[in-house]
């Protein structure tokens, strides 16, 4: 009746990829925990430093006190701000080179299998 022979090729060709892809999916998995972890971390900084903040600005009896508290709270700003930044730039780099390594041996795995099944497709079609 109906010619399935592809299909099964196609099925069996698919089947071998799950393997490359669940490893993809643990390592994404893995960068989103990671970087979660580190937004709750600064969320719990920037937490402390605010009610740190309300604290002395509540111990403020003049006016100049307040000038020169407004200085130190934007450059504490500025120094914790470069500072995620470095650690954003950092864990950016570090899961951009796990997924480049993913990346090259997952491609390589199925592209290999690929090539695979076409040679053999090839050779029993001939």
């Amino acid at each position: 009746m109906y010619n399935i022979e592809g299909y099964d090729q196609w099925f069996k060709l698919n089947k071998s990829w799950n393997t490359p892809f669940t490893e993809w999916n643990k390592v994404t998995m893995e960068i989103c925990k990671r970087m979660a972890a580190h937004n709750l971390e600064m969320v719990g900084e920037n937490y402390s430093r605010f009610s740190e903040r309300l604290k002395r600005i509540s111990n403020i009896k003049k006016p100049e006190d307040f000038l020169n508290l407004q200085k130190d709270i934007i450059n504490e700003d500025l120094t914790a701000t470069l500072e995620h930044m470095q650690k954003m730039v950092h864990l950016s780099m570090e899961n951009m080179e796990e997924l480049t390594r993913l990346w090259g041996t997952s491609a390589a795995k199925i592209t290999e299998k690929a090539v695979e099944k076409a040679q053999k497709y090839a050779e029993k079609h001939k």
